[in-house]
């Protein structure tokens, strides 16, 4: 697997203009009070390139695939529930953790699912800001975007497919018609057709822009 050293300086130098660009963005957005939920930064990535604040938990952390189907299933349910920090030797996806050298981040339980809080130096910090970002969910006007990681399978991308919800986006690894609403991310795949990273070309195969000018619509579950 190559590195994308494109989609890299493509990041970094979004990043460093964002401050300079992002009001311009917005003012192509018909609302600015969107919520994206997704299942790893990809969402924090968007809202800095608006200079938006983060209306949604799902920054600087990830998903595994299925607890991630789960979540946006039930969402109400899970940003109510208690998050309770666990070690990576303690994970259902230990062995994963600890291939990937990411052993010493912070995991936590929520409910039956875990989230990876990939971005965050001490369970504190990682709790701040999930709970604070939870009361700015926008629940009249939401987005969910999913990707071919973190142990997605092809049933997974058939199951978030099927979910009755017309704003939602889907990142696969090979071109895939049969899932309606995904989009091909043909950028660092592993050798078991996994994204590794979906952040670097954020919007690669579509405007981010158009789909967030999408009528608003309601969390439905």
């Amino acid at each position: 697997m190559k590195k994308d050293y494109v989609g890299i300086g493509i990041r970094k130098i979004r990043e460093k203009t964002n401050p300079y660009l992002s009001s311009a963005r917005r003012r192509r957005l018909q609302h600015s009070d969107f919520t994206i939920i997704s299942n790893n930064c990809w969402a924090g990535t968007v809202y800095r390139y608006y200079g938006l604040p983060y209306r949604s938990p799902t920054a600087g952390l990830y998903f595994f695939a299925a607890d991630y189907l789960k979540f946006v299933s039930d969402l109400r349910k899970y940003v109510n529930s208690r998050l309770c920090f666990i070690s990576a030797s303690e994970s259902r996806y230990a062995d994963i953790l600890m291939q990937r050298g990411e052993s010493s981040k912070v995991i936590a339980q929520l409910d039956d699912i875990e989230v990876v809080f990939l971005h965050y130096s001490t369970p504190e910090k990682a709790a701040e800001k999930w709970t604070r970002r939870c009361k700015r969910i926008n629940w009249d006007n939401i987005f969910i975007k999913f990707s071919e990681m973190n142990e997605c399978t092809y049933e997974d991308l058939r199951i978030f497919d099927s979910l009755d919800f017309a704003n939602k986006i889907c990142f696969t690894s090979h071109y895939s018609p049969e899932i309606k609403c995904s989009v091909e991310y043909p950028y660092m795949i592993s050798s078991d057709n996994q994204l590794l990273v979906d952040t670097d070309r954020f919007q690669h195969g579509f405007s981010v822009t158009d789909w967030l000018n999408n009528r608003p619509l309601s969390y439905p579950f």
